[in-house]
């Protein structure tokens, strides 16, 4: 396959896996046609914690070249009843965008591949369903204390192959990894989340966030080719993160 059409395939594919993954989201245009606002102050500590958590982050290597127009960030109150019930801080995430070219050469036939950095405050993530499935198994991990899980659009997996491939074809399938970054207190639970569970009750459910701003737990996703989503994850420190974290 030309390269060039490759990776519209490739970028095609990041698009329906990004669409699948966002529809988990809190309602944010449900909360503003409910009246639901921050105080100032508190989305501006929000704001502050999510560029220190990108900061934390190691930086993507030279091949890759951040698309600034594409940033987002979101920042909303908790909607679902538990979160009103139990005034649950508020609920926010950061995208950084990325492109690169991928292949033994960088010439005007490479493939044209996209980078995601994901920063969630107080969103617990759990298993990416369209990669999962097409993947064959969720592959749990522990990175320097922080739980972690893997998986591949190309059904690249510990032990299990979809289809036979070359090294280049394994270093570049589309791959997502999320690190869940919390209090020792609560890894048990966030250990479950990253497994893919969805547990019933969390530690939260009766003790009130004292501000809107308060960040509990911080999920940190990387989605991309699986060589650079790797050295990305190995090159992430966990005290920077739980450091964000409030006491």
């Amino acid at each position: 396959m030309n390269g060039r059409i490759r990776g519209l395939a490739i970028g095609a594919v990041l698009g329906i896996a990004m669409t699948s993954l966002s529809i988990t989201l809190p309602a944010h245009a449900e909360a503003a046609k409910q009246g639901g606002s921050l105080p100032a102050a508190g989305r501006k500590a929000l704001e502050r914690t999510l560029s220190k958590a990108l900061d934390a982050l190691p930086a993507p290597g030279k091949a890759f070249h951040e698309d600034r127009a594409s940033r987002s960030r979101e920042i909303a109150p908790g909607t679902s009843a538990w979160a009103v019930a139990t005034k649950a801080p508020a609920e926010a995430r950061a995208v950084r965008v990325y492109e690169g070219k991928i292949g033994t050469e960088a010439g005007d036939d490479a493939e044209v591949v996209g980078l995601e950095i994901r920063v969630y405050l107080n969103l617990e993530r759990a298993l990416p369903e369209p990669l999962g499935s097409e993947g064959g198994g969720l592959e749990t991990f522990t990175h320097d204390g922080l739980p972690g899980m893997r998986a591949s659009l190309a059904g690249v997996a510990p032990g299990r192959l979809a289809l036979p491939l070359t090294p280049e074809q394994e270093a570049n399938s589309l791959t997502v990894v999320r690190l869940h970054v919390g209090a020792a207190e609560i890894e048990p639970y966030l250990l479950e989340i990253a497994q893919g569970r969805r547990p019933v009750r969390t530690p939260w459910d009766s003790t009130p966030a004292l501000t809107p701003s308060e960040v509990r737990t911080i999920v940190v996703e990387f989605h991309g080719p699986r060589g650079e989503v790797d050295r990305l994850v190995k090159a992430t420190q966990a005290a920077p993160l739980r450091a964000l974290l409030t006491p």
